[in-house]
């Protein structure tokens, strides 16, 4: 356990050892040194450590013996490890080449423990309705109560139901514990793709261990699904969840009680901070920079690193479609933080953008024209989104992508591979890939349209950089509002296809509309918005209800402020499905003052997000530049 954090370096060291070196005895020459034979073991256990090392695409722990990865995964040639107290359970698991099973509950501490588990008389169906008036139980309980197992107390929910029987509905099993630590020192385990967790309520206990591990020996899992119900009742649950958030993105499905937390990494790594004009406006006027991201993508959060010598500066991060806007959203609600140099401040985001925007004003007496006011020097940022471990950025949650068409998408690969985005990177047509806790891979040459994917777990990532870049859209208007939907709604830059929620914009239609064609519009904010060139639209719709309102609709650009006056862009447009997302290509790039919406009919327009994009002078050429270099390597 202690050489852990070694391990890369070991294995560095492995690879550049040659492997008869090791089985030489005492007293034989080695080509640059002679080692004695206690020097020269040594040196062969550390390498033999690092060789047997190895990466787990998975690791379960509390599988019962039912809805596993072992059991989804046993044709498949991926590498897993299933951790099961109840023999019994693991028995009943497939076993294969890549697949390792261990008997042992991951507890505190290292030795041995009580697991409560059912009885199997009460269960289903060794339980009947023969045999149900002898045990005193009102019901026979269902025959999944035997996933039901807790360590060193009663399992909660059997109380639930057995009541004042539910101590002698459960005995008493003395089963081995492990630490998280020993899980993986035991099975040379260097890293894990998906570390899944359920344990009836001791998930926070292994997360904490979790984090422990991680922060000791660097290493972290890139996916980790646990289960977060009212079994969860450790005084320090929060505390735990607000340490996870620092390392990963995790969210929660609707109706679904599984967390899934995806690693966080550095999305700054390459890119160029570059300085901005300084904002118009009365006093000093506050150092500006920009970064651009590969595409539109949640920020989590920003660190913020101030260079320099002795000047302290008031900082203020910002995530949106421009870099350090007013209309960008302001990380940490207009969080303002004055950072010394050679400090570092984080800044909390949890927004979607393609720039990330960083402005500094001076403070003190620096700011009052006072010595001391030396120049603001440009800080490093690292920039926290989730990312693949290879590098592709996360583009959506909970969607996948439709490649020719929703009711039946053209692959080009769909299937089990935990490798899914080398796979991608490896096909010189993949430019999309979807991505699931099940360990599914979809991988995809376009993704012009997306919906909400059945299976939640579902992450899409893009493996090159987005051709398109981001236009403002400002002050939107419509023919007509009804239910409090206002056309602003349609660009406040959330992407939430339920219209409750309060993004989406809705007319009147029928009767109430003023013009039997319902439209919406909004203004191209760019530093030239007379002549701004739209080469795509892409438009999210709705999703709770309704959706199919939203046909035979077009997009049109043009110096017009009524959208029926201006050109279209790209051809009438079919019912996106529901909650939808579709990229409108114009075909040729288009100038114009505004960016509408039209729709044919009486129906309500309802439009939960609508943005518009200009394609970069070279970026069809730089596209197959990066298509080619790949196909190389």
């Amino acid at each position: 356990q202690r050489l852990s954090p070694f391990r890369p370096l070991l294995r560095m060291v492995a690879r550049l050892v040659p492997p008869r070196w090791l089985s030489m005895s005492h007293g034989h020459r080695l080509p640059l040194l002679e080692l004695p034979r206690r020097c020269l073991a040594i040196m062969g256990f550390l390498l033999s450590y690092a060789s047997h090392a190895a990466h787990y695409d998975f690791v379960e722990i509390g599988t019962c013996d039912f809805d596993t990865l072992a059991q989804q995964l046993s044709s498949t040639s991926v590498v897993g490890l299933s951790v099961e107290p109840v023999r019994q359970h693991l028995d009943r698991l497939p076993a294969g080449p890549g697949m390792r099973k261990v008997n042992a509950a991951v507890g505190e501490v290292d030795g041995w423990a009580d697991l409560y588990v059912v009885r199997p008389e009460y269960m289903e169906p060794q339980c009947t309705g023969e045999t149900l008036p002898s045990l005193g139980l009102p019901y026979c309980l269902p025959w999944w109560f035997r996933a039901t197992a807790s360590l060193n107390r009663p399992a909660a929910l059997v109380e639930v139901h057995a009541g004042a029987m539910a101590e002698q509905v459960q005995m008493k099993v003395p089963v081995q514990t492990l630490t998280y630590r020993s899980l993986l020192a035991s099975n040379d385990v260097t890293s894990v793709g998906l570390l899944k967790i359920d344990t009836e309520g001791f998930d926070v206990a292994i997360l904490r261990q979790v984090l422990s591990w991680g922060a000791e020996a660097g290493e972290w899992p890139d996916r980790i699904m646990f289960e977060r119900n009212n079994l969860t009742d450790s005084p320090d649950a929060a505390a735990v969840y607000s340490a996870l958030d620092f390392v990963y993105d995790c969210w929660v499905p609707p109706e679904e009680d599984d967390v899934h937390c995806l690693r966080l990494r550095d999305l700054a790594r390459g890119r160029a901070l570059e300085p901005l004009p300084p904002s118009a406006g009365p006093g000093a006027a506050p150092m500006r920079w920009r970064m651009e991201l590969p595409d539109r993508i949640l920020v989590s959060a920003v660190l913020l690193s101030a260079q320099g010598a002795v000047q302290v500066a008031d900082w203020e991060v910002s995530v949106g479609s421009a870099g350090a806007a007013a209309s960008d959203l302001p990380c940490g609600g207009g969080l303002r933080l004055a950072v010394a140099p050679g400090a570092t401040a984080r800044f909390p985001c949890r927004a979607e953008g393609r720039y990330v925007g960083v402005a500094a004003a001076p403070t003190g007496a620096a700011a009052q024209g006072g010595a001391g006011g030396l120049p603001i020097q440009r800080p490093s940022l690292e920039v926290l989104g989730v990312a693949a471990p290879l590098g592709s950025p996360r583009m959506s949650i909970g969607r996948r992508c439709c490649p020719g068409s929703c009711d039946d998408p053209q692959w080009l690969f769909d299937g089990f591979d935990p490798a899914c985005e080398a796979r991608c990177q490896a096909d010189t047509a993949c430019r999309f890939f979807t991505v699931y806790s099940s360990l599914w891979c979809s991988t995809t040459a376009s993704c012009d349209e997306d919906v909400p994917a059945s299976q939640p777990s579902a992450v899409t990532f893009a493996v090159l950089e987005s051709a398109w870049v981001p236009l403002l859209l400002k002050d939107a208007r419509q023919s007509s509002e009804a239910w409090g939907g206002s056309p602003e709604r349609a660009i406040d830059g959330r992407h939430v296809p339920h219209f409750l929620l309060g993004s989406c914009s809705h007319t009147a239609g029928g009767e109430d509309e003023p013009i039997p064609r319902p439209w919406w519009v909004a203004e191209l904010a760019e530093p030239d918005p007379d002549r701004a060139a739209v080469s795509l639209v892409r438009v999210l719709g709705r999703w709770d209800c309704c959706h199919e309102r939203l046909d035979r609709w077009e997009v049109r650009i043009g110096d017009d402020p009524n959208p029926w006056q201006n050109a279209p862009c790209g051809p009438l447009q079919v019912v996106l499905p529901a909650g939808g997302r579709r990229d409108v290509a114009c075909g040729m790039p288009m100038e114009g003052r505004f960016v509408g919406i039209v729709m044919e009919g009486p129906e309500p327009l309802t439009l939960c997000e609508v943005e518009a994009f200009s394609e970069r002078p070279s970026a069809r050429s730089a596209e197959k530049v990066v298509a080619v270099a790949r196909e190389k390597s």
